[in-house]
């Protein structure tokens, strides 16, 4: 199918910045119809809205939902300083998000949900623990706790020498103004699957950054959504993880889904790594996610 057909190109804003996103209206729809829902959906750490990311968003329009897939500040097609992936500006961009669809005609304001993957997968997570506009949520392959995440894919002798690097770099920052970079594959450490799937699909990007700020290192280990997760109940929160999953450990995963309150779910993609949760790279385990998505919000939203 050629995509194109299906979005339309569009453009809100968020602390002043131009973000851009796709905005997918229901094939079925028309304006003497019913409102609709509609769903925000988020991105990975490094990913944009277009890359790895278009079978959810096209999954749920053909589902009958709106959908806006965004590129946070920094990212995509967006404005704002390239490489610096706060968490707390992102969360920004999504409440802003959700005001955006609510500007949408056809979409009920009082029935809007969210879907994030990897990186995403936390800030939503953290943007429904604070704003109740968002009424169900899914989080596949999440990030939910930041220092936990750098820390536990490092050797144990090379967290003590990453922390003294960003220390050092902050205060070098606080002094001078200077802000120092870092190769993403240094600042969000790989394994061996995700380096292949980088190396194959993510670099080819004309939009693609290779270094971020060493400051985002600072954001990453204060970034903690399993702290907030009780907050969403009774909100419903579908997670999904990958059993393989060796770029965010399952364990932190599991243990947000434990803090979360009811109603609530836990789906395993079996023996798949993470980037098998996404369709152009295993389209039998991405149909699962897929799937379970779709349910969740039929049942929810």
């Amino acid at each position: 199918m050629n995509h194109k057909k299906i979005w339309k190109e569009v453009e809100f804003f968020s602390d002043g910045l131009k973000l851009a996103a796709y905005l997918y209206t229901p094939a079925d729809w028309a304006p003497d119809t019913v409102a609709r829902p509609g769903i925000v959906v988020l991105h990975g750490y490094s990913g944009m809205k277009d890359v790895y990311g278009l079978d959810v968003p096209e999954r749920l329009w053909r589902e009958g939902y709106f959908v806006l897939a965004i590129d946070h500040r920094g990212f995509g097609d967006s404005e704002g300083k390239r490489g610096r992936p706060n968490p707390l500006e992102q969360a920004q961009d999504i409440y802003d998000a959700v005001t955006y669809l609510e500007t949408v005609m056809g979409v009920d304001p009082d029935r809007i949900g969210i879907y994030g993957t990897s990186w995403g997968g936390g800030t939503a997570i953290w943007a429904a623990a604070f704003d109740k506009r968002i009424k169900v949520v899914v989080s596949a392959v999440m990030v939910s706790d930041g220092e936990r995440w750098m820390r536990t894919v490092r050797r144990l002798y090379e967290w003590p020498e990453f922390e003294a690097k960003v220390r050092t770099a902050a205060r070098h920052r606080v002094a001078t103004g200077t802000v120092e970079r870092i190769e993403l594959t240094d600042l969000m450490i790989s394994d061996p699957h995700t380096k292949m799937v980088f190396a194959k699909h993510h670099v080819k990007d004309r939009r693609y950054n290779n270094t971020f700020e060493l400051e985002s290192a600072e954001w990453c280990v204060r970034w903690k959504p399993q702290w907030v997760a009780h907050r969403i109940a009774p909100r419903p929160v579908l997670v999904i993880y990958a059993e393989n999953d060796l770029l965010v450990p399952i364990e932190q995963q599991i243990d947000c889904f434990n803090a979360l309150g009811e109603p609530k779910k836990l789906v395993k993609l079996p023996k798949a790594q993470h980037y098998e949760s996404y369709k152009f790279c295993n389209p039998q385990i991405a149909e699962i996610s897929l799937s379970e998505t779709a349910r969740w919000f039929k049942s929810y939203l």
